[in-house]
């Protein structure tokens, strides 16, 4: 990689920076961008990211190798997708669009949750209009959010309302009325569960002028989507939702308009939002103090163990690890996704990650590689701010613990579940 001109930039920064776009600071990362700006490591991860998307060609492989397999296949899978050396930003995007546009394994066939995966991947940094088009009429979100089998007579409200108050606009943004009416013209689409095949029946759907919104005429899913998406409060609601996964935090008021205008002018092209998004101020000068999720701290911990750690299996993948831990991939708990909130912070999430980091088998190069010293294990980790609290712990126990008895593995549990490693 060229390097810019040198600035003075806490390795701190740097480390949170990679954590946040693309799950982890990989061993030696944060070292090698040693004196570029923040700016230009975001231009840098932004430019020589690496999308992950299958070929249409490829979707019928990968059902029938995830969705006919055990039940654990799709989690496996997915597990050495975030944990590879190639995952970045796109890879990101591909979970935050996961729990944004939920569906769930519990209620939907798994080969239909491939698909959707599919079109996920395709749109995570795509046009988020056509995004939500495809999406609205998607095997697994008719059947998570009962839109298959709606009939325009008597509609299912269900995908309406997410629609509206999850997926595009947000609260206080329409009313029941709103809801009513936009269930009315998503009605007719069917699937046929053992093909996945997705039809419209225009005799199930309701082919009549409809006032939504204040204006009436016959609509379609098209031009629903279309006049949802070109609402104002729309761009400001899913600029505020990529603005908090990327800076743990609400947009001021005035930000959220600001993104929301960015966003607009993209022509909700979502790469661009993005990128603002990451040369905020906000995100460059962000604390350490967002939790890190189950998946986001397995992630970051794989890139402990060595590259490409589950694929190669320097680590033994456990399919009770993520369901243990409260976040299964394509399992979320409800409509709304994970909570984002400090419960991944709890004793119980503690207990079970050092026991993922105890069970795990170190490789020969990572025993000869790594002192069983607190700063070295520490920067291995992605961590280079200890408080003083957590450094007297770690001194504490090396001191009570030598290499011969595992000082290096339990140097490693402490600091893999540190307050300085789940926060990010």
């Amino acid at each position: 990689m060229s390097q810019p001109e040198a600035t003075e930039n806490h390795p701190q920064t740097i480390s949170r920076i990679l954590q946040r776009v693309q799950f982890a600071a990989r061993p030696g990362e944060v070292e090698r961008f040693g004196g570029w700006s923040a700016e230009d490591v975001v231009a840098h991860l932004i430019g020589n990211d690496q999308p992950f998307i299958w070929d249409d060609s490829e979707v019928a492989d990968h059902v029938q190798s995830l969705g006919d397999g055990p039940w654990d296949a799709l989690n496996r899978w997915y597990t050495q997708r975030i944990t590879s050396r190639s995952a970045g930003l796109h890879e990101r995007m591909v979970w935050f669009w996961h729990g944004h546009f939920t569906s769930s394994t519990d209620k939907v066939n798994s080969t239909a949750i491939v698909g959707q995966h599919h079109l996920v991947r395709t749109h995570a940094l795509g046009n988020f209009r056509d995004f939500l088009r495809e999406i609205t009429t998607d095997a697994a979100m008719l059947e998570w959010l009962d839109g298959a089998g709606s009939r325009g007579d008597e509609p299912n409200e269900n995908y309406a309302r997410e629609m509206m108050e999850l997926f595009a606009l947000g609260p206080g943004t329409h009313t029941e009325e709103d809801i009513r009416v936009a269930a009315r013209i998503l009605a007719g689409w069917n699937v046929d569960y053992q093909t996945l095949e997705v039809t419209f029946d225009p005799e199930e759907s309701y082919d009549r002028p409809l006032r939504f919104m204040g204006q009436r005429k016959r609509w379609n899913v098209d031009s629903l989507v279309d006049h949802i998406c070109a609402l104002p409060a729309c761009a400001n609601f899913v600029a505020g939702r990529v603005y908090r996964y990327f800076v743990g935090a609400e947009p001021s008021p005035a930000e959220r308009v600001t993104l929301g205008q960015v966003f607009r002018e993209a022509d909700l092209e979502i790469l661009p939002l993005v990128e603002a998004i990451l040369n905020q101020p906000a995100f460059l000068n962000a604390e350490i103090t967002r939790p890190r999720t189950p998946v986001e701290w397995l992630a970051g911990a794989a890139a402990v163990f060595g590259e490409d750690a589950f694929a190669n299996e320097m680590l033994e993948y456990e399919p009770w690890w993520l369901p243990d831990m409260q976040q299964e991939p394509f399992a979320p708990p409800n409509v709304g996704g994970w909570p984002e909130d400090n419960r991944w912070l709890g004793a119980g999430q503690v207990l079970r990650r050092a026991d993922i980091v105890l069970n795990a088998e170190l490789s020969r190069d990572l025993i000869d590689l790594l002192e069983p010293e607190i700063d070295a294990v520490a920067a291995h980790c992605g961590v280079y701010a200890l408080s003083d609290q957590t450094r007297a712990g770690l001194e504490t126990a090396i001191e009570a613990q030598t290499e011969f008895d595992g000082g290096l593995e339990l140097l490693l549990a402490l600091v893999l579940t540190s307050p300085e490693f789940s926060l990010q």
